[in-house]
């Protein structure tokens, strides 16, 4: 099928292992699948490019899923089934809301708590704002541990009012709350340098949005470069209302998030997300040595010292 009425297979398929602490990893497997499109239409996004408008078809998610664990786990020796050792997670990433019955149809979720029954942990993504009922149905129909990813984007209320996203603050809290409180996890997506950002104090900013998910009780933090890819957003760029981040800001954003979870004896681990990361804006002297400092620091889950570049005129920081 053609991703108008709804693929066959995902559109993006991956093994990662994801920092789960100092040095220590857990083996995932990531989906992303092709469903109906987010209707939120958040001016930074880009994740709706691979999917569709109309409503997902009755059985295509679980299929997709079916069609991934069997491409992933096919040769010797898990002919097709997950291993019991070691634990794995998988993430069903559907670019929108889990709980977007247009997304997701309900009649399906049976079939997909039945093919997540090996994994140790089911993680999906879902609006503030639609954290409520239906979440906890899903949650009873699985024998994983269910963890929730919720986009907070930005702390500052004044930027997170500008991108269309349909959320405050308060609504985020309230997400957190009661997915805590019904015994799920959470994990947050924060966004560097968003659309209407002031460029000096973004990096400022993203420490602060950082530090507000692990204080409503996040486990999982991602901080994730603002991409330009749409037509949307390269007018903003045009325009003067978006300037795209740098490899710099973002290895300094995870500096000094993780050094304050580190004073904090905080057990959240806090990622830079490297996804595309050699097309994030940077500086050709130091490119390469600043995306192993940051692929240092998701793995140590340790502040590792930023050296300097004379090209850029980034100054050594090893504290």
């Amino acid at each position: 099928m053609n991703s108008t009425t709804g693929a066959a297979s995902a559109y993006g398929i991956s093994v990662e292992q994801e920092p789960i602490g100092h040095h220590k990893t857990r083996h995932t497997l990531t989906l992303l699948l092709r469903a109906r499109r987010c209707p939120f239409e958040c001016v930074f996004c880009d994740l709706w490019l691979h999917n569709h408008a109309s409503a997902t078809p009755v059985g295509s998610i679980p299929s997709q899923i079916s069609d991934a664990i069997e491409q992933t786990f096919s040769r010797d020796p898990y002919r097709g089934t997950v291993p019991r050792e070691p634990r794995w997670a998988i993430k069903l990433y559907n670019g929108g809301n889990f709980t977007d019955p247009l997304s997701v149809p309900e009649t399906d979720w049976t079939a997909i708590a039945d093919r997540c029954k090996p994994f140790d942990r089911v993680i999906v993504e879902n609006h503030a704002t639609m954290c409520g009922s239906r979440l906890l149905k899903f949650q009873e129909q699985l024998r994983p541990r269910l963890e929730v990813a919720i986009g907070l984007e930005t702390a500052n209320v004044d930027v997170l009012s500008r991108q269309q996203k349909k959320m405050t603050l308060s609504d985020f809290d309230r997400a957190a709350k009661f997915v805590l409180d019904h015994g799920m996890d959470l994990r947050c997506f924060t966004m560097l340098q968003l659309p209407y950002s002031d460029v000096k104090c973004s990096v400022d900013d993203s420490i602060a949005t950082v530090q507000h998910a692990v204080g409503a009780g996040a486990l999982f933090v991602a901080i994730i470069p603002t991409r330009h890819t749409t037509k949307a957003m390269q007018s903003l760029v045009r325009s003067g209302d978006h300037q795209p981040p740098n490899l710099r800001q973002l290895e300094r954003a995870l500096f000094e998030s993780l050094r304050w979870t580190s004073e904090m004896k905080s057990d959240a681990v806090v990622i830079a997300d490297t996804w595309d990361i050699d097309h994030v804006d940077h500086c050709s002297a130091c490119q390469r040595h600043t995306i192993a400092n940051i692929q240092a620091m998701n793995a140590a889950q340790r502040p590792c010292a930023i050296s300097s570049c004379q090209s850029c005129g980034t100054e050594a920081c090893d504290r």
